[in-house]
């Protein structure tokens, strides 16, 4: 578990399994090193470098003996700063490259991570205080967090995600008051929410979820979450 999240983040596998040692037993010379991780020594004297670049590793000499030391685990953070400035340079040239098209995408998801996968690209679509326009079904409602992303809430809030929430008379008794979220709900005798269908708009895209079969649909085209968007906020405003 440990190796899989350095990896994530820009080490090998040899190099975690190597900082994770020296983490463990302290100052270590070569021949220790490998006694913990059983990698072979050519293969240590290669990653050692590699460790000292990334700033995660020190040499120490004592005589004629040469040790290495890990540092501190906070080191690891600007490891990540590093891989999320690359990211953040290489998106807009990424975007380039996709053709141009003024036609709908759709993507169709079915199985219980549908709804899931539907969260998380939110949280990958909107930008820091962006905002997502929902009607939310009273299935929808009743499901609680069961459906969510492990870290959804947590990404949302560090996303400053507002929301705006249409929602069924029924659903509104179960939403607490909340700083980044607005609530109102529909009459039960309109039937919106009858379908127990979620509609999610964000950004340039459309979701719409059919809560009874698990299954959804993610629409994306900028002309067509605009005019969706002008019309969840004419209704809105309505309530």
């Amino acid at each position: 578990m440990k190796t899989d999240v350095l990896e994530k983040i820009g080490l090998n596998k040899n190099e975690a399994k190597i900082y994770i040692s020296l983490l463990e037993h302290g100052q270590s010379r070569v021949s220790t090193i490998y006694r913990n991780t059983k990698i072979h020594r050519p293969i240590i004297y290669k990653e050692l470098p590699s460790l000292a670049e990334k700033g995660l590793v020190t040499e120490v000499v004592k005589g004629k003996q040469t040790y290495y030391s890990a540092e501190s685990p906070d080191k690891l953070k600007s490891l990540v700063d590093t891989v999320l400035y690359q990211t953040e340079v290489l998106i807009p040239s990424l975007k380039e490259i996709v053709a141009i098209d003024k036609k709908p995408k759709v993507k169709f998801l079915e199985g219980k991570n549908a709804v899931k996968y539907v969260y998380n690209d939110i949280l990958d679509t909107l930008p820091l205080g962006g905002i997502f326009y929902r009607y939310s079904s009273t299935k929808d409602s009743r499901k609680g967090r069961s459906f969510l992303p492990r870290d959804y809430e947590y990404r949302r809030n560090k996303q400053k995600i507002e929301r705006y929430v249409i929602t069924s008379e029924a659903g509104l008794q179960r939403k607490k008051p909340k700083m980044d979220r607005v609530v109102k709900a529909i009459p039960r005798r309109f039937g919106l929410f009858d379908y127990d269908v979620t509609q999610i708009i964000y950004q340039d895209k459309i979701a719409v979820i059919d809560d009874n079969t698990d299954t959804a649909i993610i629409i994306e085209n900028p002309i067509i979450a605009e005019f969706q968007r002008k019309l969840f906020m004419v209704l809105f405003n309505l309530l």
